[in-house]
């Protein structure tokens, strides 16, 4: 695509060049950059880009996106933000998918990963070709690529639509971050279904405050397009209840808990590895076996439900694509090695998804609970002592341990967690490897183990360094060391 015809959408940018060269592709780290491409030049967070162009000109850059004017011998377009005008170039560049596309977006502090898999598979048994975009994994029909943050950046995120619309998917469903929502990232994708889970507290070492946290989130019901376009609202989340009201939308409501809304469950019946309740779906109602554990997989079942409705899907169809739906990874995902205890996995790293988590184990278990979980470095610091009320208060016995420290001293992260400890039923393992044999190790004939906060990463983030790490393999290594070979599915 010819340079000038790329930048017409942008209505702010000065072209500093010429601008009837042609553009293979769009990249705004500078190591990856091939000959004939555009490189953007964002001021980012702990580097700017402008200290890169030199690479990128050596790698084979053609022209340069900058928020200033630059020595180069290249083109130079001109824009106020440059992070905004490439998610613009990268809708063009990939002629708009996201407006072709019916998208679905899933949003929330919890559950959206859970939530964008039982969508698609709900839509999968409907006969409906969906991609997906979540945190586990980008899959376009025809490739699936493994995840690299919630939402890709705007070019990725542009790309994989692109490439949904040319295997001929109808649908899109993707895990929208607030990152992704303040950061332009999901800009030019107009959304058929915006569907909220859930809000408690999370990266505020991003947004600062929970009203600027809110506010994030409220960008998506912006994003909604069309008369057939419907907001999709957990009933008992009262902040998002609220938003509502500031929009003139469609709106369906759901309810993991059996309160008034369009779509609800009742009479839930919960076991350590099924679920049993009854869907209401407007006047309607169907019984569901649902093979994912676990109180809170309830609402996520509600809003998939939801959404589905919402796109006019029958609730028969509804009912089996729940029903079809297996555990998903690092979600509440059992470790079964013939062991008379559980060892569960799961992605829970806010104050209310550990609760939850602890909660849901509670009702299922018939012995004690036993948590182990780490607060990520370089991340909110104030929810730390959050986490430890929520694990000490809701468990039988903790271990605090490392998750991803970064950059920040794991000592230093530890003495921030353990004000909210609640009696002496904890102890301090800084090395999680050693922490998951020590948990394992004390667990008792009918207890639940709990390894909250990686789910499925296969990585531990040290330093700058992401060393190879995998919650599961460490489990099923431990369990081995006891004595327990019996492996199944889990």
């Amino acid at each position: 695509m010819k340079l000038k015809k790329l930048i017409k959408p942008l209505t702010d940018a000065k072209l500093v060049g010429k601008g009837n060269i042609e553009i293979k592709g769009l990249e705004y780290d500078s190591r990856r950059i091939k000959p004939g491409m555009l490189f953007a030049a964002i001021t980012g967070y702990r580097l700017d880009g402008k200290e890169f162009i030199g690479e990128a000109i050596r790698n084979g850059a053609v022209a340069i996106l900058s928020d200033r004017e630059i020595e180069c011998n290249l083109p130079v377009v001109i824009v106020a933000s440059v992070r905004k005008a490439l998610a613009d170039l990268a809708a063009c560049f990939y002629d708009y998918p996201g407006r072709k596309l019916k998208v679905i977006g899933v949003t929330g502090t919890n559950g959206k990963s859970t939530t964008v898999f039982l969508i698609k598979k709900i839509l999968d048994f409907a006969g409906i070709k969906t991609g997906m975009i979540n945190s586990l994994v980008y899959d376009t029909t025809v490739e699936q690529f493994k995840a690299e943050r919630t939402t890709p950046d705007s070019i990725e995120i542009q790309y994989y639509l692109h490439q949904m619309e040319k295997a001929g998917c109808e649908y899109a469903v993707i895990e929208v971050s607030s990152h992704a929502l303040v950061l332009n990232r999901v800009d030019n994708i107009d959304f058929t279904v915006g569907l909220y889970t859930n809000f408690s507290r999370d990266h505020l070492d991003f947004h600062k405050s929970m009203d600027k946290y809110l506010s994030a989130k409220k960008l998506l019901l912006g994003k909604i397009a069309g008369r057939s376009s419907y907001a999709v609202i957990n009933q008992d989340v009262p902040e998002f209840v609220s938003l509502i009201d500031e929009y003139d939308i469609f709106a369906i409501s759901y309810s993991p808990d059996g309160r008034d809304a369009d779509i609800k469950i009742d009479s839930p019946k919960l076991s350590p590895t099924i679920s049993f309740f009854n869907l209401m779906i407007f006047d309607d109602s169907c019984e569901v076996w649902f093979n994912l554990p676990g109180r809170y997989n309830l609402a996520n079942a509600a809003g998939a439900a939801a959404a589905a409705t919402a796109i006019g899907i029958d609730i028969d169809i509804i009912k089996n694509g729940l029903e079809l739906a297996d555990p998903i990874l690092g979600r509440y995902q059992p470790v079964i090695m013939g062991q008379p205890f559980s060892v569960v996995i799961d992605y829970a790293h806010t104050p209310d998804a550990l609760e939850r988590l602890c909660q849901s184990a509670r009702e299922i278990t018939t012995g004690r609970i036993l948590t182990l979980f780490g607060c990520g470095g370089d991340r909110d610091s104030g929810k730390r002592p959050l986490m430890a009320e929520a694990a000490s208060r809701n468990s039988d016995f903790v271990i605090l341990t490392s998750d991803n420290p970064r950059t920040e001293n794991p000592e230093k992260i530890f003495k921030e967690t353990l004000p909210g400890m609640t009696g002496d039923n904890y102890e301090v393992v800084s090395d999680r490897r050693e922490a998951i044999r020590a948990i394992i190790g004390k667990a008792e004939k009918n207890d639940t183990v709990l390894i909250a906060g990686k789910g499925a990463e296969d990585y531990q983030e040290i330093g700058t360094t992401r060393h190879p790490f995998n919650d599961k393999t460490e489990i099923e290594s431990a369990l081995k060391a006891l004595g327990y070979k019996q492996v199944k599915a889990g």
